[in-house]
Formats: C-alpha cells, sequence, structure tokens
C-alpha cells in the first residue's frame, strides 16, 4: 500500500481515539462510575373496582314512620285462577316473589289488610292518610335498609287491570296496596283499592 495513502488514514485514527479519550475522561473522571439515568416513572392505571351485586336477601321489615308502621313482611304469589295473595295476619304486610327486591331495580310491590275480619283496624288502615314526601322503609334480612318517598295516592275500582300499578317501572319504586271504598258484606270485598307509589331516594346499611 502506498505510504501516502496510510499517512491520512493513522492521523484519523489518532484523532477519533484523542476525541473518545476526551469524552470518556469526562464521563469517567477520577475513576467515577457514571451517574444514574433519570427514567420518568410510568403511571399504572388504577385496577377497576368492581360493582357490588344487589342484595338478594329476603324483606323482612316495612316501616312508615308517618303512620305509625312498623310490621314483619312475609313472601307471597299468586293464586292459579290469577288472583294476588293475601297476608294470613292482619298485621302482616306481602312482598309480591313476581316483583323486584329492593336494589334491583323496578317495582316492589306489597300489599296488607286495611282491616281484618274479629280483629278490626289493620296494618294499612291508615295508609290513606299519608302524603307526598312522607318516607317509605323497607329493611332487608341482611341489614340493608331502602328509603322511599311517597309521589302519588291512586284509587282504582277493584275490577280495573292491575298492571299499571304492579308491573315494572322505569326507576325503582315500591308501591303498596290495600282495600279502600265501599264494603260488600254479601261478597266481603271492598269495591276499590289504594294505590301508594314511592320512589327510592336513600339506601342504608347496618350499624
Amino acid at each position: 500500500m502506498n505510504r501516502r495513502r496510510i499517512l491520512p488514514l493513522v492521523l484519523a485514527v489518532i484523532a477519533l481515539a484523542t476525541v473518545l479519550g476526551i469524552v470518556a475522561g469526562g464521563l469517567l473522571r477520577d475513576g467515577a462510575a457514571p451517574g444514574p439515568v433519570a427514567v420518568a416513572p410510568t403511571a399504572v392505571a388504577p385496577s377497576p373496582t368492581a360493582t357490588p351485586a344487589p342484595s338478594s336477601a329476603a324483606i323482612v321489615r316495612l316501616q312508615v314512620p308517618r303512620i305509625g308502621i312498623d310490621a314483619g313482611v312475609v313472601s307471597l304469589g299468586v293464586d292459579p285462577d290469577g288472583t294476588m295473595q293475601s297476608p294470613a295476619k292482619p298485621m302482616d304486610v306481602g312482598w309480591y316473589r313476581f316483583a323486584s327486591l329492593p336494589g334491583h331495580g323496578g317495582n316492589v310491590v306489597m300489599s296488607g289488610h286495611v282491616d281484618y275480619v274479629n280483629f278490626g283496624a289493620a296494618v294499612f288502615y291508615r295508609l290513606k292518610e299519608l302524603q307526598p314526601g312522607d318516607r317509605i322503609i323497607v329493611g332487608l334480612e341482611d341489614g340493608l335498609s331502602f328509603a322511599y318517598e311517597v309521589e302519588s295516592l291512586t284509587t282504582y275500582n277493584a275490577n280495573d287491570p292491575v298492571q299499571e300499578a304492579v308491573g315494572p317501572t322505569a326507576a325503582e319504586s315500591v308501591t303498596l296496596i290495600t282495600c279502600t271504598g265501599a264494603f260488600d258484606a254479601a261478597s266481603r270485598e271492598y269495591d276499590k283499592r289504594l294505590v301508594v307509589r314511592g320512589r327510592l331516594v336513600e339506601t342504608a346499611s347496618a350499624r
């Protein structure tokens, strides 16, 4: 190889070595190790919180403070002919299994007697005294309670279709049903039904 070509290559290598030495000397002056490299922390997305499932505990209590109701609740169904069953005792309230449970949305349908043979005034005797804004409190076996506020009182004829009263509702509500109107001694039935509707306003657990 021609010596004229070798010399420039040698000079270039020397120059490169000098530059690298200066850089290395700046990084590792006095034999020190290179400092730590700052790394931006990576944001960690929070884990999603699971929504607790609604309670399926049985309804055990109905309270309506304004009219002094504090009653036990029994589970009811529908007879083969489509008639809604009634509580067997005058001071019990019935919840219907075809209806919703509190906390599940929809319509929580309950009924009670206005009076009872050989007993007199029954659990829902004063239901007609309720006014919009009054509280209805439904308690579950697991300690949860659901507060509803009365929105309306409506009277139906006894033979009117009941779907409007007992069917599903868009927002969670409670519906209380009892007899009203004139009493027919022959059939031992009242000719009208009083329906009280309330909307859910509060949920609380037992302390």
